[in-house]
Formats: C-alpha cells, sequence, structure tokens
C-alpha cells in the first residue's frame, strides 16, 4: 500500500516537475523570440479591433503637421530629402507664432547642406520661444563618426533636448508575423537619449499644462486609438497650410505639434492591421503621436517581467496537467485541449481591457503541453503498475 502511495505521489511530482520545466522553457524561447510571434499579434490585433478606445473625434492635446512632396512644391522648394533647411526654418518659426504647448520635429539633421540655410534653421530652432525637442538617431546607428559628431554639435549648438526615434518592430526569429511596429522602448538608448515622445512629455512646459507622467522602464507596447469613423486620429494639417497662413492654424494653440515627413519609402511603418483603417502604412509621426497620447493618457500596459511570466506559465502549466490527469483515457481529452485554450482566449479579453495583456499564445502552448506531460506520466505509470501486477500473479502461480 505505501508502495502504491509513494509511487501515485513521485508520478505527480515527476508532473510538477516537467510542468515547470517545459513552462520554464517556453517563457525562455518566448521571450526571446525563439518562437514565432504571429499568432500572438493575430490575437492581439482583434483586441485592438474591438475593445480599444474609439475617438469621437480628432485627439485634443497632439496635432501634426506635415511635409510631404505636395507641401514642399507647392512652397517652391525642391521635393526631396533633406529637405530645404531655410524653407524648414519659416516652418517651425510660423508653428511656433501660433502658440503651441511645444513643438516636437520628427527630423535629424546629420550632415552639412547649405551653411547660411543650416544657420538660418539652428537660429529658428534656438531662438523660439516655443520648447522644442529634436529627433535623434542612435550613434549605432549612423554611419560614419562625421554623421555622429554633427548631430551632437548640432544639438548642441540650437541648445534643445533631443529624443531617439527608434520604433520597435516585431523581432521574431522565426518569421510569421507582420514585422508590424507595436513598441517603443521610453528608455536610455545607447546612454544618451530617451524616447522623442517621452522627452517631450518631460518639458517642464508640458508638464505644467499636461502634468506630470511615470513613465515605465522597458519597452512599452503602444495602446493604439482608433480614429473617428470617417476621420482622423489626431488633427493633420499640411505645412503649405500653415505657411500659406490657412484657417487650420488656430486648432494649433495649446497643442503639442508634432512636425514630420510622410514621404513615400521613407519612415513608413506597418501597424497591427486592426487599427480600422484600410490604410496600410503610416509614417513615424503618426507612431509618436500614438505614443505620445499613451503617456499624456496614462495609458501604460503591464509588462511582464521574466519571473513573472514563467509563475503565470507555470500555474496555467499546472492546470493543464490537472485536466490532463483527471482526463486521462477519455474522450474529454480533446474537449479539455480545446475548451481550455478558448479560455486563455476569452480571459485575454477582460485582462486587456485591464491593460495586462496575457502572453496568449504562449498560455495555450503551455497548457497543450502540461496536458500531455501528466497524460504520459499517468500512462507510464499505469503501464508499471500492471507490469508489476502480472509479475506478481506469475510468481504465485
Amino acid at each position: 500500500m505505501m508502495g502504491r502511495l509513494f509511487s501515485k505521489w513521485g508520478a505527480l511530482a515527476a508532473v510538477a516537475i516537467l510542468v515547470a520545466v517545459q513552462a520554464a522553457a517556453v517563457n525562455y524561447l518566448g521571450s526571446n523570440n525563439y518562437l514565432p510571434e504571429g499568432s500572438e499579434h493575430w490575437t492581439e490585433d482583434w483586441l485592438i479591433h474591438y475593445f480599444s478606445k474609439r475617438l469621437d473625434q480628432p485627439y485634443k492635446d497632439v496635432a501634426l503637421v506635415i511635409v510631404d512632396a505636395e507641401s514642399l512644391e507647392k512652397s517652391n522648394v525642391p521635393a526631396t530629402v533633406p529637405v530645404d533647411r531655410g524653407w524648414m526654418a519659416r516652418l517651425i518659426t510660423a508653428v511656433a507664432e501660433r502658440g503651441p504647448a511645444a513643438i516636437g520635429l520628427d527630423f535629424y539633421f546629420t550632415s552639412a547642406i547649405d551653411p547660411a540655410k543650416d544657420e538660418q534653421l539652428v537660429a529658428a530652432i534656438r531662438d523660439s520661444k516655443t520648447p522644442i525637442v529634436l529627433a535623434a538617431v542612435n550613434d549605432n546607428f549612423l554611419r560614419t563618426e562625421g554623421q555622429r559628431s554633427f548631430q551632437r554639435a548640432f544639438i548642441q549648438k540650437v541648445n534643445r533636448p533631443a529624443g531617439h526615434i527608434y520604433l520597435q518592430q516585431s523581432k521574431e526569429i522565426f518569421t510569421l508575423g507582420d514585422k508590424a511596429t507595436r513598441g517603443v522602448d521610453h528608455g536610455l538608448a545607447a546612454g544618451r537619449y530617451t524616447s522623442f515622445s517621452s522627452t517631450l512629455s518631460r518639458l517642464p512646459e508640458v508638464e505644467a499644462i499636461f502634468g506630470a507622467r511615470r513613465i515605465p522602464d522597458g519597452a512599452q507596447r503602444i495602446d493604439w486609438l482608433l480614429s473617428p469613423e470617417g476621420g482622423e486620429t489626431f488633427t493633420r494639417i499640411s505645412a503649405h497650410e500653415i505657411l500659406s497662413a490657412g484657417d487650420a492654424l488656430a486648432s494649433l494653440k495649446g497643442k503639442i505639434v508634432l512636425i514630420g515627413p510622410d514621404f513615400a519609402g521613407l519612415d513608413q511603418h506597418s501597424v497591427p492591421f486592426s487599427l480600422g483603417s484600410q490604410q496600410d502604412l503610416y509614417p513615424g509621426i503618426f507612431v509618436h503621436a500614438q505614443a505620445l497620447a499613451q503617456i499624456l493618457d496614462k495609458r501604460f500596459f503591464f509588462n511582464w517581467n521574466s519571473e513573472e511570466q514563467f509563475l503565470l506559465l507555470f500555474m496555467i502549466g499546472l492546470l493543464g496537467a490537472a485536466a490532463g490527469w483527471a482526463c486521462h483515457n477519455t474522450r474529454a481529452d480533446l474537449v479539455i485541449g480545446v475548451g481550455g485554450s478558448l479560455l486563455i482566449v476569452a480571459l485575454s479579453i477582460p485582462f486587456f481591457i485591464a491593460h495586462v495583456p496575457l502572453p496568449t499564445a504562449l498560455a495555450i502552448l503551455s497548457w497543450a503541453l502540461s496536458i500531455s506531460i501528466a497524460q504520459r506520466i499517468r500512462s507510464w505509470r499505469e503501464s508499471s503498475h500492471s507490469q508489476v501486477k502480472t509479475l506478481s500473479g506469475s510468481r504465485v502461480a
């Protein structure tokens, strides 16, 4: 009797140990992008589509001033990149005159072009009474020391803060996903710059109007705002309208204004398809605006660290193992496996709404593997007991 009791508890202990090992393996592989993330993104995209906040009018605190080929042509300057810096100086001055709370300039400067116009741009940025944040490229992304030196000197000369404009794309090693841009790391990049959006939000002038925000450490997935039906997520104004003193200028007062490019093939991003738009690519300035709005609204997601995610997967694994042990050799096996997976998907909805997103794909994988582990261990135990009984019967005979 004691041997059988020990055998049962020994088998359960083996199940628990193996479930812990598989949870650790799934956690490691998932956290380090060795598992395809496509299914995770597919689930998240649908959650965004149905449960993200949809605006009833353009977001009121952020406006976009778009520099595109059409604006440049209408202003009679070359429709090329880099953009004419004398023209850019006039644009910044015109925006600043409309009383925005702050300006974010989503252009970076890594080389001299025209000394006179370069100096006009420096003066416009340096002398503006409106606080301005410049975009910066991390040193490791610039090809030459000359580019790195020019960028540092330019930022120092205008005496304005700068923020990095790196946006995080999906990085799975086995590519099943869409390589969409999904997040931004607000921390220091290469020890030099915080993110463009967080640098803007931390300006004293911005904090005086909108309040201070505590931004979580590490990479933060963007909590996408959905556009109003038939409208734009953010007030979007052509740079040419600004320079021609159109009526749209009045909408800039008190807003954080982002000035950025929208050129085909330049700084274009795929974002989760479920944003509710037929548009395939969005300019980087749109993504920065989403990240900035998230900071202003304090709509941050909870980020599972490695230990927390392991414990979550381990608990789900134990539940799966218990179900697999109890339903061994029954017709309920398939129902338990599929039903549990569907339950995890269903639970991802309230967790997403509460900004605590579940690692849905990893949880389902842990659930399925744990059911299989428990069933294999129980089969092995029962097979061993049958062999013992057979041998005992043979000896008695």
